[in-house]
């Protein structure tokens, strides 16, 4: 019996330390803001908004980010309403789960917190809208009641509210239709 315990003991701190090293903690940055602070700048200004090169901005950042190279490159990145169809689509995204839900939204910050890319999409016909989570300890949001990640976002209709690091409930009004997804 003894040995036993000993063993499933061992097996124990074993499978535990193997988890551990799954995740390569990703801290957002100074060199992370400093990026989307020249990003959010060069979008603010950027002249048509409906030009292909103004709506790169998500898919480059999470580039940057995360080195997640699926939206494309220069000189074509993917539209938010291109990579909200890409990451549903693609069988190298996983889905967490709606924003509603606040395990899924637990999820999502683990994973940007381990280096995984993880988006936050409200698709809709006209085009729709995708937030980056970014690395960071989850905050409460009152508007949705929920406890929420950090994210960035990039808004094509009003640029100036465009945000890095600010919670995720800053990018849509509610958590209805909102899906997130993770880069596997």
């Amino acid at each position: 019996m003894r040995r036993f315990c000993l063993c499933s003991l061992c097996l124990v701190l074993w499978l535990a330390a193997a988890l551990a090293q799954d995740c390569k903690k990703t801290e957002y940055n100074a060199d992370h803001q400093k990026y989307m602070e020249t990003a959010l700048q060069q979008f603010s200004s950027c002249q048509p908004m409906t030009d292909a090169t103004c709506r790169a901005a998500l898919a480059q950042a999470v580039d940057h980010v995360y080195g997640v190279k699926d939206f494309g490159g220069s000189p074509r990145y993917l539209t938010p309403a291109e990579i909200a169809k890409k990451v549903k689509d693609d069988a190298g995204w996983e889905h967490l789960g709606s924003a509603s839900d606040q395990e899924a939204l637990k999820k999502a910050a683990s994973g940007a917190a381990c280096g995984q890319a993880v988006l936050a999409v409200m698709a809709s016909d006209t085009g729709g809208h995708v937030s980056m989570i970014l690395p960071g300890a989850l905050t409460h949001s009152n508007g949705w009641n929920l406890e929420v990640p950090s994210s960035a976002s990039f808004f094509v209709n009003k640029p100036g509210k465009s945000f890095a690091g600010k919670p995720l409930s800053y990018s849509f009004t509610s958590p209805q239709g909102v899906e997130l997804y993770a880069k596997k």
